[in-house]
């Protein structure tokens, strides 16, 4: 009897490449890859990559004789980003799924790493940290962005409380607040063995249509937020809506909801 062939399941992946990557994670990636400023003939590798955003700004700037590698635990994300992403000419674009804990590179491999909102999915951000700092060369560079608190995220955080209020449980979503203070980021970072490590703080604002619209992509496309989401009894629906739309009513405009966000840039060296 022939085996069946299990389909990839890419949608959430999809929804987050749609609904989130140019709302949430465009700005703060772009900036990453300015501080990084990768430069022709360089190694780089982009650490719970997702569906890629990091690998296309990185792509053209490394030319020539470049090479650029997404890595990431998720293999629907790495399906979507090799669907995406083109390799300019004289650059080699890899994708790896594996885990940031234990990569699959020699030691001393790559120029640059970018890490960009993965660094508090780590299972254990310390050991993550110095599995980094292994696949670097020699004065090799380490940029990473994470969200800041829960509180300077002003969506996610009307979101929380009104889950919290319904007893579902938002340990998934607080997990993605959890890197955010720059003291332990760079006493993390420190006690990891990196060196010239920096800290600085970036604020932005994240434009939806409404906001359904912007609990509709949470719920879509949000690795931390669509099992909470769908746990809200769909007889409470419409008052969970309704609560969350009052908390950010003050974030309104003409064309819908322009929502705070707090996020933490790190810098350093091996």
């Amino acid at each position: 009897m022939a085996e069946t062939v299990k389909t990839l399941d890419t949608t959430a992946a999809e929804a987050y490449e749609k609904l989130l990557v140019p709302t949430l994670n465009r700005q703060p990636a772009a900036e990453a890859v300015e501080l990084a400023a990768p430069r022709p003939g360089e190694q780089v590798l982009d650490v719970a990559c997702g569906t890629g955003i990091a690998v296309r700004l990185v792509a053209p700037r490394i030319a020539p004789r470049g090479k650029v590698t997404g890595l990431d635990i998720d293999p629907a994300m790495i399906a979507v980003a090799r669907s995406l992403v083109r390799s300019p000419d004289g650059v080699t674009v890899e994708w790896r799924c594996a885990s940031g804990m234990e990569m699959p590179f020699e030691s001393g491999t790559f120029d640059l790493v970018l890490c960009l909102q993965g660094l508090q999915y780590l299972p254990d951000c310390a050991a993550g940290l110095a599995e980094i700092r292994r696949v670097l060369k020699p004065e090799g560079r380490f940029v990473a962005v994470v969200w800041s608190s829960l509180e300077e995220c002003k969506g996610q955080h009307a979101i929380v409380q009104a889950l919290k209020r319904r007893n579902v449980d938002v340990t998934p979503i607080l997990k993605a607040y959890t890197m955010g203070d720059p003291v332990r980021m760079r006493k993390l970072s420190q006690g990891a063995g990196f060196r010239k490590v920096e800290t600085r703080s970036g604020a932005m604002t994240a434009r939806f249509a409404s906001t359904n619209h912007f609990i509709d992509a949470l719920a879509a496309g949000g690795p931390a937020s669509r099992l909470a989401l769908s746990k809200v009894p769909e007889g409470q629906r419409s008052e969970f809506l309704r609560e969350i739309r009052t908390a950010l009513r003050q974030y309104e405009d003409k064309e819908g909801v322009v929502l705070p966000l707090g996020y933490l840039v790190l810098m350093a060296r091996k």
